[in-house]
């Protein structure tokens, strides 16, 4: 069995008043361009996305400085910055890119739907005409049918009324009018009937080949919109891999520079541009402040401070009445006669417990003699002094509950004895 390939073979009806095939392509035409208009809404949302996308990751480029990186981790970083722009710029092509190709098929779908409605509308018009035709011309048979019965009908009634002897001339000349009516009616019925079957036939020719004009144009338009759909999405799955194939080429050069990346490479790039002298502070010894006075010149390794004077004794304070409640606090930082206590202060006084005579430090530590903080303290009241390990301080003298007087520079003040001295043992 033969296929039938052309449009204009494969859509007719033996049925005169069939429209079966054109219904056919007009309900062809109308699923195309919903189809059409699917696929321009893919296009014009995929240009949005794409250009959003774009400027999503130029926003994070603008975040990606690294300028504090160096050696080629920094190179990688930076790298990492313009290929990622590279990204942001590929994407924002391939949003141009499918906003052409929305362009291009909204022009070529509106191009089509144009030429398509004309041929439906010329079509339809000449199949309308077409069977309009078909029933005058089955008006004009059906009449002309009556007619030719009706002159049988006269010529057999005149016929019997001349063969009877009884009828008269008068009936006779009726008979023949009625008779030779008829005729006319019949030959004017059947010139109708003539004319509208010649009417009937060119309106079917003319049917025929706006029909077969429509068939084969639908067929060339379908031909073209394939081959233009076939040829556009071809064009979206290369953009999509033109920003793939760029994507990939922007990592392979970020991993192209983190090759090269060598961990001590860059810790040596630091240390060469950052270094000091490298010589590290020399031990600090202990200075006898009544021998020094005896050996001249103090050698390298002892302190170059001179020694201080030791602080006048102040008279203690009669602290302000204790008040019925709250933390007891340290009474002043200048007090040099009592222990005080590790508190906090309560509005604008400051109150204290006054503890005994102070205990002695340790064999051989008078007031004025150089220690060292081995322990960090931060000051928790007005009295108490802050120090760091490491930093000198001048004993005046240690007190009960645990604290010692030390003055630093003009200022005297409470650290923890435990700051300055670690069981019996004093560290100068």
């Amino acid at each position: 069995m033969t296929r039938t390939t052309q449009y204009v073979d494969a859509f007719w009806e033996p049925d005169f008043t069939n429209t079966k095939g054109l219904d056919i392509l007009t309900k062809r035409n109308k699923d195309i361009r919903k189809v059409s208009k699917e696929l321009e809404e893919y296009y014009k949302e995929r240009a949005k996305a794409e250009q959003v996308y774009s400027k999503a990751i130029q926003a994070l480029v603008r975040k990606l400085e690294g300028k504090e990186e160096i050696g080629d981790l920094g190179k990688a970083l930076r790298e990492l910055k313009i290929q990622t722009e590279r990204i942001a710029r590929s994407h924002e092509e391939a949003g141009n890119s499918f906003q052409v190709l929305y362009n291009e098929l909204n022009k070529f779908n509106d191009e089509q739907k144009a030429i398509k409605q004309q041929i439906e509308d010329r079509t339809k018009s000449s199949q309308t005409d077409k069977i309009q035709k078909y029933k005058t011309c089955v008006s004009c048979k059906e009449k002309y049918i009556s007619k030719c019965k009706e002159k049988e009908a006269a010529e057999e009634a005149f016929n019997q009324a001349r063969q009877s002897v009884q009828i008269t001339s008068k009936d006779l000349s009726k008979a023949s009018k009625a008779k030779e009516k008829a005729d006319d009616a019949q030959q004017q019925a059947d010139a109708n009937y003539k004319s509208s079957v010649q009417a009937l036939e060119i309106s079917r020719k003319s049917w025929e080949k706006e029909m077969e004009d429509a068939c084969n144009n639908f067929q060339r338009l379908e031909e073209q919109r394939i081959d233009f759909f076939r040829d556009s999405v071809w064009k979206c799955t290369n953009v999509d891999s033109k920003a793939c194939v760029d994507h990939d080429e922007c990592a392979e050069a970020v991993r192209n520079v983190l090759q090269y990346c060598d961990i001590s490479k860059d810790l040596q790039e630091f240390i060469d541009n950052n270094k000091l002298s490298g010589k590290r502070p020399e031990q600090i010894l202990y200075e006898d402040y009544d021998r020094r006075s005896n050996q001249g010149p103090l050698s390298r390794t002892q302190s170059q401070r001179p020694p201080q004077p030791i602080p006048p004794v102040q008279h203690p304070r009669i602290p302000p009445p204790r008040p019925a409640e709250g933390p007891l606090i340290s009474f002043d930082e200048a007090d040099e006669t009592y222990a005080l206590a590790r508190a906090i202060p309560n509005d604008e006084y400051s109150y204290a417990r006054v503890f005994p005579e102070p205990t002695p430090f340790g064999p051989g530590l008078t007031i004025g003699s150089q220690v060292n903080v081995l322990k960090s303290y931060h000051a928790k009241g007005p009295s108490e002094l802050t120090v760091e390990t490491g930093q000198k301080v001048e004993f005046m003298r240690e007190m009960k509950g645990g604290m010692t007087q030390v003055k630093v520079g003009e200022r005297c003040g409470l650290i923890p004895t435990a700051c300055i001295r670690m069981g019996t043992t004093t560290y100068l």
